[in-house]
């Protein structure tokens, strides 16, 4: 079961979203400067009530996170700035981050420890940001090279050590995010028995043949995967010694996000405007299926118009535009939850096996997807 929201006007779009810890507040961007905030979200979508309207930034925002723990959202845009974003007596207040960025910040991500956070850049850099109290104002510290184009994305390791990046120069690459003020002990997460890097230096790549628009971490750490825009996904398994990488080809169009909801499943949403599964059925990750599907009533209308009507039809339309079937009916995609590209999406519940999630797209709509709910193969997924 899923429900769907207009949230805001079909001609501005979402860019971002994100929840606050307990999915009673919704930050979000209408596709422009404005940071607009949510409550009562977990009513009805219907009863949300818009409660603040921040304008710090200067022009689009195009990343939000807010962080489940400490409760601090930090958002960047177009305008080469990040704003951490604090709660106190009824007000959020912007804190001064100093990203030192000559071009738009595109992405950014909290380290699930919420002790720093990442920014992807068009800079072809990542500024990884830390607090620093003597200051009372965020610095950062600089991922530059190898990156030869706009960095798209940013993805953190559950250790809160590793950054993977998917760039617009086809690769997606692992660094050390290990940062001395900062950090504990060095952990290597999946990397164990290698030598650890300082901060900034690559561990690996991974090539594609188009821009990397995504990458995201599965629960455990273990798994890496990044999607690009010649309609793959790409899946990196990590089990001692060296990783092993799977590449998934499919026939729809490419992915703008993606979300591990286990160890063996990925959502993943784009300009198809469905959000897709990939699961990982012990041979080998292959996509599933797609969770939007036609209701059962529409499906009957289709066998309904068969035989001879049917095939009258399609000789007309051959002899018209040269296809099958009318422009019209390829096209009619209105039974979706969205009629645009999915930008953004994001896991409603902090367990490691995802059971709700949300998608924001550019026709303005929110949905929120419950997989529990939904006719999925939920053997398959792992759930």
């Amino acid at each position: 079961m899923s429900q769907a929201h207009q949230i805001v006007p079909t001609t501005d779009g979402i860019t971002a979203h994100a929840w606050n810890a307990d999915r009673t507040e919704l930050a979000l961007s209408p596709n422009n400067n404005e940071l607009i905030i949510f409550e009562n979200c977990q009513a009805p979508m219907s009863e949300w009530r818009q409660k603040f309207k921040l304008t710090e930034h200067d022009l689009t925002i195009s990343g939000i996170d807010w962080h489940p723990v400490t409760g601090m959202i930090v958002t960047c845009a177009h305008d080469r700035n990040a704003f951490v974003w604090t709660y106190s007596d009824g007000v959020w207040n912007p804190s001064l981050v100093i990203l030192r960025i000559e071009y738009a910040a595109i992405d950014c991500k909290w380290s699930p420890d919420g002790r720093k956070f990442a920014v992807a850049s068009g800079a072809k850099c990542v500024p990884v940001c830390h607090y620093e109290e003597e200051n009372s104002w965020w610095v950062s510290k600089m991922i530059k090279k190898p990156h030869k184009s706009t960095v798209l994305c940013v993805a953190w390791h559950p250790n809160s050590q590793l950054i993977a990046t998917g760039s617009s120069d086809f690769k997606c690459r692992l660094f050390s995010a290990y940062v001395d003020a900062t950090d504990d002990s060095q952990d290597m997460g999946p990397l164990t028995g290698q030598n650890p890097a300082s901060f900034a230096e690559m561990y690996y790549d991974w090539s594609a043949n188009g821009w990397v628009h995504c990458v995201d971490w599965s629960p455990s750490g273990n798994v890496l995967a990044f999607g690009a825009h010649d309609s793959s996904l790409h899946v990196v398994t990590f089990g001692g010694g060296e990783p092993v990488t799977q590449m998934v080809r499919f026939d729809f169009l490419p992915l703008c996000t993606i979300k591990f909801i286990s160890d063996t499943s990925i959502l993943g949403g784009g300009h198809d405007c469905n959000p897709a599964v990939f699961a990982d059925s012990g041979s080998g990750w292959a996509f599933s299926e797609f969770c939007d599907k036609k209701p059962a009533e529409e499906k009957k209308a289709e066998v309904a118009t068969s035989g001879a009507a049917a095939a009258r039809a399609m000789f007309q339309n051959k002899t018209k535009t040269g296809q099958t079937q009318s422009k019209e009916a390829m096209n009619d995609n209105s039974w979706q939850k969205h009629q645009s590209p999915v930008t953004f999406m994001q896991q409603l519940n902090p367990a490691s096996t995802c059971s709700e999630f949300s998608t924001t797209a550019l026709d303005g709509r929110i949905a929120v997807w419950k997989l529990a709910e939904m006719d999925l193969n939920h053997g398959a997924m792992g759930l």
